[in-house]
């Protein structure tokens, strides 16, 4: 179901053992991190060794197959920028200075033409 509503990341703040996540050194959370981006990798793995590039993918948007790693590749993706928000929060770094480096960040981007 596709709506118009932003739908902003949520940091976790317990683990499935009910730990609250900012008790955890950094360290272990920035592990955390790594490891949701290992299995982003992982999963773009199997979807792209088949092509040269993402819009080879898009082309074969229809596929049932693609479509299907498609969606485990935003899924994965989103584990990513949950896992960032999570340590961003933990860290103190709360939904308003997240959005504020956001702004700096696709400005930056919007100023050097990537956008």
């Amino acid at each position: 179901m596709m709506t118009n509503e932003y739908v902003r990341p949520l940091p976790c703040l317990r683990d499935e053992g009910g730990e609250a996540v900012g008790a955890r050194p950094v360290k272990m959370q920035v592990l955390k991190v790594d490891e949701e981006l290992n299995e982003l990798k992982n999963e773009i793995g199997r979807l792209m060794p088949d092509y040269f590039c993402p819009s080879d993918a898009e082309e074969r948007r229809g596929d049932k197959e693609i479509s299907y790693h498609l969606q485990r590749i935003a899924d994965e993706a989103a584990d990513v920028i949950t896992a960032i928000t999570s340590l961003e929060q933990a860290l103190g770094i709360d939904e308003a200075a997240r959005d504020e480096a956001q702004r700096r960040v696709n400005d930056k981007n919007r100023r050097r033409g990537r956008l």
